[in-house]
């Protein structure tokens, strides 16, 4: 008797949202992250193959600049979303990942999104004048070691973008590595993240 033959596998579905790491990459912490999402995700990180995991910040960051820091991660996001850029439709950022997003925002490649979410993307600060292409909602910490994010918040507003301050929050409420990591809020973003996903779901 001739053994079963295994039907071929199936195609991976095209990737409808886009998740854009911080500096500590494509942590164990975002593949459960992206688990909770209904749609099909495209995890991009600052560092090519597998890598170690960073047990501090610091650690993290400082390999982060030695890949190239913002502009490298930008420019490589840029390749990324022009080959996925005809199922992309959401798109979300945490800090140096949401810099990189908020670097190609203008791109004519973001114009099928239907939302981009960036969080505490700090150097969104130095590139004021972005015009996104797609609806892009920008949330910021009310603390940041660097720069005033109250200030960048009414600057922002003033030139007709969706920003916010998250009163209490330090950088890098999101992400459970992080010294700034806050359950309660990254749990009412979630559900904010996973309503609007949902409707594209379900469609």
């Amino acid at each position: 008797m001739s053994a079963a033959k295994s039907a071929p596998a199936a195609p991976a579905s095209p990737p409808v949202l886009l998740i854009v790491t911080d500096v500590f990459g494509n942590t164990p912490a975002i593949a459960s992250f992206a688990r909770q999402f209904p749609l099909p995700c495209l995890i991009a990180s600052p560092f090519t193959g597998e890598r170690t995991q960073y047990p501090a910040e610091t650690l993290a960051y400082h390999a982060f600049i030695a890949e190239g820091g913002v502009a490298a991660y930008a420019s490589n996001l840029s390749q990324l979303i022009q080959t996925h850029q005809s199922s992309l439709r959401y798109a979300i950022g945490f800090s140096a990942g949401a810099s990189a997003l908020w670097l190609n925002s203008a791109s004519t490649a973001m114009a099928n999104l239907q939302q981009s979410v960036l969080f505490y993307g700090s150097r969104i600060r130095d590139h004021r004048d972005v015009q996104p292409a797609c609806p892009t909602r920008l949330i910021f910490a009310e603390q940041e070691a660097a720069f005033e994010p109250a200030e960048l918040v009414a600057d922002l507003r003033q030139r007709n973008q969706n920003a916010e301050l998250v009163k209490g929050s330090k950088h890098g409420f999101m992400n459970p590595y992080s010294a700034g990591f806050c359950l309660k809020t990254q749990e009412r973003f979630m559900k904010e993240l996973l309503d609007l996903t949902q409707i594209s779901a379900a469609a």
